[in-house]
C-alpha cells in the first residue's frame, strides 16, 4: 500500500515550498493532510468548484484563491493578498487528489509547482514507478549566479532522456503546456503584468522589463 507520509515527504524534500499538503479522495475523505492544515470544513466546496470548471475562486483555511487554471486534472490558484498559491493535481485513476499551499514567496512557483505537484500525485497510484528526477547535469554558471542571486528556494531540474528512442516527460510537456495556458488567458500572464502595474512594484516591473528586453533580443536579434 502506498504511504501517504512517504509520498507527501518526498514532495517537500524535493520542493520545499510545498509548505503544507494534503491527499483526498474524489469524494472528499481526507486520505492525509500535514499536522497544521486542516482542510475539512471547505474541502467538498473546493472539490465541486474545481469540478465545475467554471468557479472564479475558491477559498481553503481562510484563504481566498483566484483560479488561474482549473482542468480535470489540474488546478491552480493564487491569493491577491500575498497570502500564498494553492495547485491541485488528480491521481492518474483520478480516484485521488492532492492539494498543496505554495509558500508566498516561492520564486518561479507558477511553472515549478504544478509539476511536482502532479509528479506526487502520480506516486499515489498502486505500484507507481513515478521518481523525482535528480539531475547530474552541471548548470552553467551563469544560471547559477542568477539562482543565487535571485534567492531562490525552488529546485532547477533537468530531465534527461534517452538517445535511443528520444522520449519526453509528461510532467514537463505538463508544465509548458500550462505555460501557454496561462500566456493565453486573460487572467494569467495579462493579468499577472496589469496587477503589477496597478500596484507599481518597482522591482517586479524592473524585471519584466528586463525579461522583455531578452525575449526581443532573442527572436529579433
Amino acid at each position: 500500500m502506498t504511504s501517504f507520509k512517504s509520498v507527501v515527504s518526498k514532495l517537500q524534500k524535493h520542493y520545499p515550498d510545498a509548505s503544507d499538503v494534503a491527499i483526498v479522495s474524489n469524494k472528499g475523505k481526507i486520505l492525509y493532510s500535514t499536522s497544521k492544515w486542516d482542510v475539512k470544513k471547505d474541502i467538498n466546496s473546493v472539490l465541486n468548484s474545481w469540478r465545475s470548471s467554471n468557479a472564479q475562486s475558491v477559498t481553503l483555511c481562510g484563504i481566498k484563491y483566484s483560479i488561474l487554471q482549473m482542468e480535470p486534472e489540474r488546478f491552480i490558484g493564487t491569493n491577491r493578498q500575498k497570502k500564498g498559491h494553492l495547485i491541485g493535481a488528480s491521481t492518474p485513476d483520478g480516484n485521488n487528489y492532492m492539494l498543496a499551499h505554495i509558500k508566498p514567496k516561492a520564486k518561479g512557483w507558477f511553472h515549478m509547482a504544478y509539476p511536482a505537484v502532479a509528479r506526487a500525485a502520480a506516486m499515489l497510484k498502486k505500484d507507481s514507478t513515478s521518481e523525482f528526477i535528480k539531475s547530474k547535469v552541471e548548470l552553467p554558471d551563469e544560471i547559477k549566479e542568477e539562482i543565487l542571486h535571485d534567492g531562490s528556494t525552488g529546485q532547477a531540474v533537468a530531465h534527461q532522456t534517452a538517445p535511443n528512442p528520444p522520449t519526453i516527460d509528461p510532467y514537463l510537456k505538463a508544465e509548458i503546456e500550462g505555460l501557454l495556458q496561462w500566456i493565453n488567458n486573460p487572467q494569467g500572464l495579462a493579468g499577472y503584468i496589469a496587477n503589477v502595474l496597478q500596484q507599481n512594484d518597482q522591482y517586479r516591473i524592473s524585471k519584466l522589463a528586463e525579461l522583455y528586453n531578452e525575449l526581443y533580443q532573442l527572436f529579433y536579434d
